[in-house]
């Protein structure tokens, strides 16, 4: 709905899309690569035919990301810190987890003026984030880099982002969390991959994927 998918853009930033596997020749050719001896990773990332990784851009343009399943886009009106926003979310789920990138415009003047600033915008969808997965909020953040590209996919330098990784408590302790946060362009963005199995090399596909798109 809305997701536009764009060939060749993973070759452009330099992330191609995981190898797939199929019928009984995938098998045989995953059971080789264990007899050689070959890295783990490349063994893990042959044999998750589930992950049908393909490049996406964002409805507005503002973002490229590649998605492991067929996209899906929609908007939606949520409440940050009191005040409703409107949130557009663009991701796709390979069994529980879910991988999505969300933009929220950033406040206007008069909701700046009441203390929504751009930062507490931030830190709120972060926050609503690690409580949703029953995580502290106070969950400490690390800063990374991530890439810019021009319309063309160009490289146009980098920025950075607000890495932040978390396992819920009590009743869902069975949920993980991996996300990175910022502001971009008139937006706060999150990028996050959530759910009780995530894979640690597919979910760092998934982040590192992401380029954010320079007007």
């Amino acid at each position: 709905m809305g997701a536009i998918a764009v060939s060749g853009a993973g070759r452009a930033w330099g992330h191609r899309p995981l190898p797939r596997k199929a019928g009984s020749s995938g098998s045989f050719g995953c059971l080789r690569i264990v007899i050689a001896a070959v890295a783990a990773t490349l063994f893990l990332a042959a044999c998750a035919p589930e992950y049908d990784w393909r490049d996406v851009r964002g409805p507005g343009g503002d973002y490229w990301v590649q998605l492991p399943a067929r996209p899906v886009t929609l908007t939606r009106r949520i409440h940050l810190e009191g005040h409703e926003v409107q949130m557009t979310m663009q991701g796709a789920k390979v069994r529980d987890n879910a991988f999505t990138v969300a933009l929220v415009p950033l406040p206007a003047p008069d909701a700046e003026a009441a203390g929504m600033t751009p930062e507490r915008v931030l830190a709120a969808m972060r926050e609503q984030m690690l409580r949703n997965i029953g995580a502290s909020p106070s969950t400490p953040t690390r800063a990374v880099a991530v890439g810019l590209v021009d319309a063309e996919g160009r490289k146009a330098g980098q920025t950075q982002l607000q890495a932040v990784s978390a396992r819920g408590a009590g009743r869902h302790a069975d949920m993980q969390l991996h996300g990175r946060f910022g502001l971009w362009q008139g937006h706060a963005l999150q990028i996050v991959g959530v759910g009780p199995e995530l894979d640690p090399q597919q979910t760092e596909h998934f982040l590192d994927s992401l380029r954010l798109v320079k007007r």
